[in-house]
């Protein structure tokens, strides 16, 4: 009898032991978890103010500029995107551009603020689109050696003659819409980053009043729907035709196009940032 209660006493300590054991790991892991989660929390915090400051440095929504109406649009794929597009008026010429960079998430987003910031640090004195683009890849493709690439359209629009002097680094040309949809004759040169001795040529055309430019990133011709197909320049130019026979004003543009991208592509998670620029050049109107 003993014995027997000597042996029931010890299988009930190594029990409490083993109880005792199962209860720290578990606690340590409960505490770990706890832990991760915060690092998540505060990581994904950070996420969303990286993500507020950096569509702060774009001009969002719909502005009257001395005789244009513009309107742009920037829905990243992630917290962070690596599109951009800017513009301004500086001695009676609207400068303005789109560009996206290879890549997503915050690599992208870190090298679209770096390429942003010297951007309009070439502007000033300067208004050749295609020295602009030149002095601006000579010091992105300095040292660059993981290959980081942003393909960038830069425009400059003479708001009195309506001429307008443009440089395309790699980047999807623009539409004109008018009384039809045209694309815009760009020479694809090489994008930013990759080639430092890489040339730009300086292109022109002169727009009539009522010309709206309408500029994009991939993320539009390249959305995908749940069958893996693409939207494609095919549906994209069947919409912006609608908006051409509509006379739709930029903000109406930038709309139509997204529903009907958003339409295409149904339940499908978004691949890519989504950007649009829609300017329309109207000399008698101004702010």
């Amino acid at each position: 009898m003993l014995y027997l209660s000597l042996f029931l006493n010890v299988i009930l300590v190594l029990g409490l032991l083993a109880l005792g054991f199962t209860y720290y790991r578990n606690s340590r892991k409960v505490e770990r978890l706890l832990k991760t989660n915060a690092e998540k929390e505060r990581l994904r915090s950070e996420l969303q103010l990286a993500s507020q400051i950096q569509r702060s440095m774009m001009p969002m929504g719909h502005q009257v500029l001395d005789g244009v109406d513009v309107f742009g649009s920037l829905v990243p794929a992630r917290e962070m995107g690596g599109d951009l597009f800017d513009y301004g008026v500086m001695d009676g010429k609207l400068y303005f551009c789109i560009g996206d960079v290879c890549g997503k998430g915050a690599p992208a987003a870190m090298f679209m603020a770096y390429v942003h910031s010297l951007l309009w640090s070439f502007t000033h004195g300067e208004s050749n689109p295609a020295r602009i683009i030149q002095s601006l890849n000579e010091l992105a493709s300095k040292g660059n050696v993981s290959c980081a690439f942003i393909t960038l359209f830069y425009g400059v629009l003479d708001l009195q003659t309506g001429l307008l002097q443009y440089c395309n680094a790699g980047h999807n040309p623009p539409y004109i819409l008018l009384d039809e949809l045209m694309k815009l004759d760009c020479d694809s040169n090489q994008p930013i980053g990759p080639i430092e001795d890489a040339e730009f040529t300086l292109q022109s055309v002169t727009l009539t009043p009522g010309c709206t430019i309408f500029l994009y990133t991939d993320g539009l011709t390249e959305a995908n729907n749940e069958e893996g197909l693409e939207m494609g320049p095919q549906r994209t130019q069947a919409v912006l035709k609608d908006c051409v026979k509509r006379q739709l004003m930029p903000e109406e543009i930038v709309s139509t196009v997204t529903e009907a991208v958003h339409q295409f592509t149904g339940h499908a998670e978004q691949s890519d940032d989504l950007t649009m620029l829609v300017i329309r050049y109207n000399p008698d109107k101004k702010q």
